[in-house]
């Protein structure tokens, strides 16, 4: 699939068909992720890959229960969009299940000091913001690879993120943005209108 194509075709998917995810089209995926761009030339970045499906349900322990904290949340939100409205809509009843659907949930991680969670400045957010580059990449290169991308970030406080790492042994020191699930989307997967970004809206020459 030709970038553009990519981009343009990129949507989440929470809905998968009952199809394994090939261990070489996986690979070619997250070493897609590999090439993002980096601070400091770290690349500390690792993945955990979870396969099995009591493993994966153990791992996710820590996001049920989480869907009623949601939809408070956003039952609140008074200035959500209809797009917003229709996208926590078909999101916040599949959050463990289109983590467990797949078969084949991704762990990203990075490296990242304490002064992460309590910034100085923009240039302390380098590791956080190095890993989300790694994570377009793999979406795009999921894309090009005729798969579907669930992503959830952990809610709230560090209790799930913390649940997680520990669960799959992970070295002090590194941190979750987020759950990648993959798979190949389901026939009748919703596709959801996102909000519209014209460009001419939102490009300035030379100044605001």
């Amino acid at each position: 699939m030709e970038l553009y194509e990519a981009i343009e075709k990129r949507r989440t998917v929470r809905d998968f068909l009952d199809k394994t995810v090939p261990e070489d089209v996986l690979k070619r995926i997250l070493a897609a992720g590999l090439k993002a761009p980096t601070h400091d030339h770290a690349r500390n970045w690792h993945f955990v890959v979870l396969r099995d499906p009591a493993r994966i349900a153990d791992v996710l322990k820590a996001v049920a229960g989480k869907t009623a904290e949601q939809v408070e949340i956003v039952r609140n939100w008074k200035e959500a969009t209809e797009c917003q409205r229709a996208m926590y809509g078909d999101a916040l009843p599949k959050q463990t299940r289109m983590l467990m659907q797949s078969r084949c949930l991704v762990i990203p991680l990075f490296k990242a000091g304490d002064e992460l969670m309590h910034p100085q400045g923009v240039t302390t957010l380098n590791p956080f913001a190095s890993i989300w580059c790694v994570i377009e990449n793999i979406l795009l290169a999921a894309t090009a690879e005729g798969l579907g991308v669930a992503l959830r970030i952990p809610l709230g406080t560090n209790e799930e993120e913390a649940y997680v790492l520990k669960r799959l042994g992970v070295p002090t020191g590194y941190k979750m943005p987020c759950y990648l699930a993959f798979g190949y989307p389901a026939s009748d997967a919703p596709v959801l209108r996102q909000t519209a970004c014209p460009l001419e809206e939102r490009l300035h020459a030379e100044r605001w």
